[in-house]
């Protein structure tokens, strides 16, 4: 046998080697295993998530805005006393002895007074307050769905990344095993000094990509400790998306009626024309009826006990405030102006979010589409490369290059299958519908209104009883 047929039949066993590395699946992606689902993630979320709960107990306080209003209409009684002592010394010379004289005065009062017309004030700010807390739900709404977006953001990117990271190790185990082989084959003389160059570069560029890829891990760990409440664990690598509107139209119609940011706007309106009704309420006469009882007297002195007992009808009616009760009543005016203004732009904004989201979400899956082709090209193409350099018609770099293309590919169907779970839960919170009860989650839900039918009439007491 001659010494090129030997050469080449050592370089067809070192390919087969290397080839055989391969399909020992050192460069797959792990199949799925029992794993921490997204809907666990979610749930974890919702039952812990600081902010949320935050804006949970913001909405409580402000349901005692409602409360207070309410209070106005309410009687307000009031018990005063009072008790003295008093020393008196009297002289008609100043050499002589004075008289001195005690008392001990006492008086105790009982009052009460209730509002019996206030100008239309009280109505007013109840409804000013009723739409605040309205606004405070939709603001709830929105802080659930952000908290959400955050939840599957951050699942998604620890999968994302540990992807990525078993693929930077995948790779840099082949290109371990390519320089291997390019070190042998130089040591037989098939190929140069420089081919064995390019296999130490990659080997270098495939151990920067992997510390890269282990910070970017960590990071997103770290991420979803914070919005998940704890560490990941195994997270399963592929979970299914919502069930999404059929069309944009379709989106558009639910988002006008679900949209948190549109509805909060829509209710602060409404506290803006209120808030007319208030102002023009301070030019409008108010009554009241007003009782007292009261007793009053003194134990020492000339003894005496009297009693008082008083009922009025108090009316008063503003004439002139120097201007600034007309001033309020035009300030109110404008404040209406601009929340009416912001909610045609809350309207505006909400439309042009779900054609994004929209948009966003049909990209993504195109995207994906498009790098699954790319990713079983790029496998054809490399396994071909392999077989070429077999045969001599490929060098060593040809391989490098159809190695790093077969990684970008499959990194990239990683990123985009991320990004398109992502848009479509995007999606569904541009349109409102990203809520514990819309996912059915298996969770309570949280009842905003439980505890504003339990404060807001409630005329005694401190205790609160949200969480």
């Amino acid at each position: 046998m001659l010494v090129g047929e030997n050469s080449g039949v050592f370089r067809r066993q070192v390919i087969r080697r290397f080839r055989a590395a391969l399909l020992a699946s050192v460069f797959l992606i792990p199949g799925a295993q029992a794993a921490d689902s997204l809907t666990d993630a979610l749930v974890k979320a919702y039952q812990s998530n600081p902010q949320l709960l935050s804006e949970r107990a913001n909405l409580r306080a402000k349901d005692e805005d409602v409360a207070q209003a309410i209070a106005q209409w309410r009687p307000q009684i009031s018990v005063s006393g009072r008790y003295s002592s008093i020393k008196t010394e009297s002289k008609t010379d100043p050499a002589a002895v004075g008289l001195e004289a005690r008392t001990r005065p006492w008086s105790a009062e009982v009052s009460a007074s209730q509002t019996v017309f206030a100008g239309g004030r009280i109505l007013a700010q109840r409804k000013q307050a009723d739409a605040s807390v309205r606004a405070g739900r939709s603001i709830l709404h929105a802080t659930e769905q952000q908290v959400f977006i955050d939840t599957v953001s951050a699942y998604m990117n620890v999968v994302r990344d540990e992807a990525v990271l078993k693929l930077n190790q995948g790779n840099l185990e082949l290109l371990k095993k390519q320089l291997e082989a390019a070190q042998a084959r130089f040591e037989v003389g098939e190929i140069t000094r420089t081919d064995v160059a390019q296999a130490e570069a990659r080997l270098s560029a495939g151990l920067a990509s992997l510390s890269a890829a282990e910070a970017s891990l960590k990071a997103s760990r770290l991420f979803y400790e914070r919005t998940v409440g704890e560490a990941p664990g195994t997270l399963e690598a592929k979970p299914a998306t919502p069930t999404l509107p059929a069309s944009e139209e379709e989106a558009r119609q639910a988002a006008n009626k679900l949209n948190p940011s549109l509805n909060a706007a829509r209710e602060g309106e409404k506290a803006a024309e209120a808030g007319v009704d208030f102002a023009v309420g301070q030019m409008l006469p108010s009554v009241s009826l007003q009782a007292s009882y009261g007793r009053s007297g003194q134990e020492r002195g000339n003894e005496s006990i009297g009693d008082e007992t008083v009922v009025s009808v108090v009316g008063s009616v503003p004439i002139y405030q120097g201007g600034a009760e007309w001033s309020g009543i035009r300030q109110a005016k404008e404040l209406n102006n601009r929340a009416r203004l912001d909610t045609e732009d809350a309207r505006r904004a909400t439309d042009q979010g779900v054609s994004n989201a929209w948009e966003s979400y049909r990209a993504s899956v195109a995207s994906s589409e498009a790098n699954r082709q790319q990713v079983k090209a790029a496998e054809i193409a490399f396994e071909g490369v392999q077989q070429e350099l077999e045969v001599g018609s490929r060098t060593t770099l040809d391989v490098l290059n159809q190695q790093q293309e077969l990684l970008n590919a499959r990194v990239a169907l990683v990123r985009s299958e991320r990004d398109e779970v992502v848009a479509s839960y995007a999606l569904l919170a541009a349109v409102g519908r990203l809520t514990a009860k819309e996912l059915q989650l298996p969770v309570q839900l949280y009842d905003p209104t439980d505890n504003y039918e339990m404060q807001t009439w409630r005329p005694l007491g401190a205790a609160t009883y949200g969480n």
